[in-house]
């Protein structure tokens, strides 16, 4: 199993350096036949890389009805203004199709454009509400969750929201996020729900990654997997 992962890091190095000779060979030549080569190139770069990344595992179909399941609950995970923008939409979508009428959002402190109705600017969980109501999404059924900022920021939202799903009984835990965020986010959840005390479902926004996004995503998902959830075993182990 080591070697097997030593085998796969050694490769995403050597993409890594093959996209580097790529970016370097565009910029000292102008010619169109190079620029479509690498454009090309990058482009079967970012299917491989992607493929690693997504996880989506949606609602059974028998769940798009006009009865919400009163169980199920949405957690939109933070971001970017501009990502959550797309996370919404998804988030949308589904409160129309009538799979959920609960909605929670990470609290972000701060903020953001300014409304010229308000006469100021709006906080960061403002906006959050008023593109969440533009999706058609009722305000009386969002709710912010403050999570204490970490190094590991998907981490600690996975064990504060986890926490709160458990104790508030929830029965079905939808995580709305980036689409190239879905793997990780899944295996955070799911790292704090060994107990199965509640399903999980991932959807990804529409939201398109540019290739530095992917190539640290892939960094991340590795860091997790061999250093973050081990970690946390391990002082699990030792509190026990």
């Amino acid at each position: 199993m080591m070697a097997k992962g030593r085998s796969r890091n050694v490769y995403l190095l050597f993409i890594v350096f093959l996209l580097f000779l790529g970016i370097v060979a565009q910029r000292f030549s102008s010619f169109d036949e190079t620029d479509n080569m690498y454009r090309a190139f990058t482009g079967r770069i970012e299917i491989y890389l992607m493929k690693g990344l997504v996880f989506e595992h949606h609602l059974p179909r028998g769940d798009g009805g006009h009865r919400p399941d009163p169980s199920l609950v949405v957690y939109i995970l933070g971001g970017r203004q501009e990502s959550l923008r797309y996370q919404c939409k998804t988030v949308g979508r589904l409160y129309m199709e009538g799979a959920t009428r609960k909605v929670l959002v990470l609290h972000r402190p701060g903020i953001t454009e300014y409304s010229p109705a308000l006469g100021r600017n709006f906080t960061n969980d403002e906006w959050a509400t008023v593109t969440l109501k533009e999706e058609g999404v009722a305000i009386e059924n969002v709710e912010f969750i403050p999570v204490a900022p970490a190094l590991f920021g998907t981490f600690a939202e996975a064990r504060v929201i986890s926490g709160l799903a458990r104790s508030r009984r929830v029965k079905r835990l939808v995580l709305v996020c980036s689409t190239h965020h879905t793997k990780r986010v899944w295996l955070s959840f799911s790292h704090f729900n060994v107990d199965n005390a509640f399903e999980l479902y991932t959807y990804g926004s529409e939201e398109r990654a540019g290739i530095s996004e992917i190539l640290v995503e892939n960094l991340k998902l590795r860091m997790y997997r061999y250093i973050v959830f081990p970690l946390d075993r391990l002082r699990g182990h030792f509190r026990g």
